[in-house]
């Protein structure tokens, strides 16, 4: 399991935008998760900071590889704010940042090409589910539907997708401090003080009926 973690560092240090697949040979870091409120089925990541990243995807997946996908971040409160990496590293790939603003949560699609607060992405787009996202006096949680994080890129830089058939290394960060104007969507943060390269077997989180369960979550009906 140790060298898909080394090739994924050298990968983020070199700007690279694909994400890192290796065959079933290793125990992934992820393992699977039913979550009661979406009933949606994930593969579930804890950080040594106790945040969890996890995700759920399609039983069915096209050819092309782009299909919709369902990120769910779990923070502890006191996380100032929590990243996630759909490419394996911190660079060049969609990103999605989430923080509590008071009683909300904000999820903010963005792209980093640099060691400074990375700008908006436009080419992903996260629908938060009502169901699933909340605040409480301990953590926060946000779970959101993205459109445009399984597939990225353009013929200039190369097109990168994420293949469940294969063990994908993904990749998040956190950051202590507070973003700078919690209710702004755009707002500027500091940089991480940790990050990490799970690897994933994306296999347990396909959902059967996943467009179907998802559109319900979105109308905010039950599963």
């Amino acid at each position: 399991m140790h060298l898909p973690r080394v090739a994924t560092s050298l990968a983020s240090l070199l700007g690279a935008s694909k994400p890192v697949l290796t065959p079933r040979q290793f125990e992934p870091d992820s393992s699977v998760y039913i979550d009661a409120d979406t009933g949606l089925t994930f593969a579930s990541y804890t950080s040594d900071r106790s945040i969890i990243f996890r995700v759920a995807i399609p039983d069915i997946i096209p050819a092309d590889l782009i299909y919709d996908t369902v990120l769910q971040i779990v923070a502890p409160i006191d996380v100032g704010w929590a990243g996630f990496a759909w490419g394996g590293h911190m660079t060049y790939n969609p990103l999605g940042i989430a923080w509590a603003n008071d009683k909300e949560v904000v999820l903010s699609p963005r792209i980093a090409y640099g060691y400074y607060s990375p700008p908006a992405y436009t080419d992903s787009h996260y629908t938060v589910l009502k169901k699933g996202t909340h605040v409480n006096a301990t953590h926060f949680q946000v779970t959101a539907k993205c459109t445009g994080c399984s597939s990225w890129g353009d013929e200039s830089t190369g097109i990168s997708n994420i293949d469940p058939e294969y063990q994908t290394t993904l990749a998040y960060a956190y950051g202590n401090t507070k973003v700078d104007i919690p209710a702004d969507v755009q707002s500027t943060f500091g940089i991480h003080d940790s990050l990490g390269h799970p690897i994933y077997d994306l296999a347990v989180a396909k959902n059967a009926a996943f467009a179907k369960k998802v559109a319900a979550l979105v109308a905010g009906e039950e599963t």
